[in-house]
């Protein structure tokens, strides 16, 4: 009998986020000793895993009497599916949206849908009249941990000048990563207990910390394996050792990430390789997803051909849907 994720009538579209499936890929993996199982993340319903941290992020704020609906704007900077969260989470409970994203991460069907939303957008530059670097930034792979910078720095300034404004920061936040631990509970059930490596793309960070640390708790033999787009040379790499971090603008769970050593290996991975993979995943398992789930695929499934793989299973995430990518097809995390 097939699974049905929500049963019977349900009374906000907030109550459909989570419990999402875990797929088996049966082509991809054909003549590999170990199997691939990927959950399905881009079925939450403004289209990714973000809606399980944007959620919780608001909701804990609520808690707090930090939040007001209708009194306070919540503001974030994103390259992309937070902000797609944000505007449909602040839509459903009363709260105007100012969203801050990277031009070199415009294009159309992102606006429009935060439009549909009701969210006010601005376009932030990534870096000041370097010219070169924003011409390659616009053709390579970005981590967003880099490119959302100046607009955190515009965050951190209104929020300082105006007390109806709170800005989430997703990239601090610790429900962010409280958030994302439901997809690791979600993946123990699913699998009964049975996982042997979980893969998945950095952003903020709080989807690989999140699952990593429940995944670990439970079964201290998994393998976690962190990837980041390979980006340009000189881009700057926010979970190098020798990264460095600015109080309120960069670190909040990646320095997490790095000082806690959860991630047993960190794999960079270029546009080519995620974008392929993508397409594959479309062409031969009919999954509609963006890059990001391309490079996380591409990289489970070497982990799924390792030595020793017989028998034992590697999950990893797809993280949004590829209507997403019809104007742009880099790995942006």
């Amino acid at each position: 009998m097939a699974h049905k994720r929500h049963p019977g009538i349900v009374e906000s579209a907030l109550d459909l986020i989570g419990d999402t499936p875990l797929l088996r890929l049966k082509r991809l993996t054909q003549g590999l000793e170990g199997e691939v199982l990927i959950k399905l993340e881009h079925l939450n319903p403004s289209g990714s895993l973000k809606d399980r941290m944007t959620l919780r992020m608001v909701d804990e704020a609520e808690s707090a009497g930090t939040i007001k609906p209708g009194a306070t704007t919540l503001i974030e900077s994103s390259s992309g599916n937070t902000a797609q969260a944000l505007a449909f989470v602040g839509a459903l409970k009363g709260y105007t949206v100012r969203l801050r994203l990277p031009e070199t991460s415009a294009v159309p069907e992102k606006l429009k849908a935060l439009e549909r939303y009701g969210a006010e957008v601005e376009w932030m530059k990534a870096g000041e009249g370097d010219v070169e670097a924003d011409r390659v930034a616009k053709e390579a792979g970005l981590h967003g941990a880099t490119i959302e910078i100046p607009g955190r720095l515009a965050c951190l300034q209104e929020e300082r000048d105006n007390p109806d404004v709170h800005w989430v920061r997703q990239f601090s936040n610790p429900a962010n990563v409280a958030g994302q631990e439901a997809i690791g509970r979600e993946i123990l059930e699913q699998t009964d207990g049975k996982v042997d490596v979980f893969v998945a793309s950095v952003g903020t960070g709080g989807t690989f910390l999140g699952v990593s640390r429940v995944l670990r708790a439970a079964l201290p033999h998994v393998r976690c394996v962190a990837i980041q787009p390979a980006g340009w040379v000189g881009t700057r790499d926010p979970l190098s050792p020798d990264a460095k971090y600015v109080p309120g603008i960069t670190g909040g769970i990646l320095k997490e990430i790095r000082d806690s050593r959860i991630a047993d290996e960190i794999r960079t991975l270029g546009n080519e390789e995620a974008r392929a993979m993508a397409y594959r995943l479309s062409r031969e398992e009919g999954l509609n997803c963006g890059i990001s789930t391309g490079a996380n695929v591409h990289v489970a499934l070497e982990e799924a051909a390792r030595p020793g793989m017989a028998g034992k299973s590697v999950v990893t995430v797809l993280v949004d849907s590829g209507f997403r990518y019809i104007h742009d097809e880099r790995f942006i995390t």
